[in-house]
């Protein structure tokens, strides 16, 4: 049996409420032989973190040290809270068990390299995604139809944390090498358009009050868009993770996370600088 940790810093919230649930079901249904046992809350009373574990019937761990000795995997969580995804992921990155870190992986494209760095330093298989990257209507798009010429998506939420969702369905389709960006909007609804080789670009709205994740993909130049819906994601990315943990299948590479991450950091000086051009060179350097 594969044992996995999840560690967050405060266990209460919906994805560490949720993912082990939804990752048991999908073992079962697939076959893999996995329990999420232990937990681990690195800002939390130490009162309700048991409450917390006795509730979901896990192992209370004290420390990441002692969750990381009695877990052969780690989820480090904390979904809502990727500026503090470096230190907590640390003592895990440097492990050398297999660690699935939440979204978004980090806070920029800096803190990114370095945590992979340490990952590969010490052997650590890692990687980190979005749900929405493993939407079944996306990945079937992407196996028919291969690289489309025009990506726009839209959605909710803010630039730091949320917009992860657009990014990875953008760079899952369109691939590394967004070369530069530009925004236009305000404060509740911004556009930002990123362009690649060959004048193919993917562009990305996020309004609030929200909006529905919208996905539409363009084939080849002056062709007509077709709508992908954006659905069927939790129990493809738990495939994904019983794969990692059991099989060590890399589901996502360092390569397009950082892509990602760049994206992310380009965009949000884009919005600070609404309608001039960002590089992404100087962020990947």
């Amino acid at each position: 049996m594969f044992r996995i940790g999840l560690l967050d810093e405060n266990l209460y919230n919906w994805h560490t409420m949720h993912y082990p649930h939804y990752l048991q079901l999908a073992a079962k249904l697939y076959g893999y032989d996995i329990v999420v046992a232990a937990a681990c809350a690195t800002k939390a009373d130490e009162s309700e973190s048991k409450r917390w574990c006795e509730e979901y019937k896990m192992e209370y761990c004290q420390t990441p040290e002692k969750l990381i000795a009695c877990s052969d995997g780690i989820m480090v969580m904390a979904a809502d809270e990727c500026g503090g995804h470096e230190g907590l992921a640390k003592p895990a990155l440097e492990s050398g068990k297999p660690v699935f870190c939440d979204k978004t992986f980090a806070p920029d494209y800096a803190a990114a390299a370095r945590m992979f760095a340490l990952a590969k330093a010490h052997g650590t298989p890692v990687f980190s995604c979005s749900s929405q990257r493993f939407c079944m209507e996306l990945l079937s798009w992407k196996q028919r139809y291969g690289t489309p010429y025009r990506v726009v998506s839209q959605g909710p939420g803010d630039l730091r944390n949320y917009s992860v969702h657009q990014y990875e369905m953008m760079e899952h389709l369109m691939g590394i090498g967004a070369k530069r960006c530009i925004a236009f909007g305000g404060e509740d609804a911004r556009h930002i358009l990123y362009e690649y080789a060959n004048g193919r670009t993917a562009q990305m709205t996020q309004m609030m009050p929200a909006i529905p994740f919208r996905l539409t993909v363009y084939k080849q130049e002056n062709a007509p868009g077709e709508d992908v819906a954006v659905t069927d994601h939790y129990m493809t990315l738990m495939l994904a993770l019983c794969r990692f943990f059991c099989e060590g299948a890399l589901p996502v590479l360092p390569e397009d996370t950082l892509e990602i991450m760049a994206m992310q950091e380009a965009g949000r000086r884009a919005c600070e600088r609404f309608g001039t051009w960002i590089s992404l060179q100087p962020i990947r350097k």
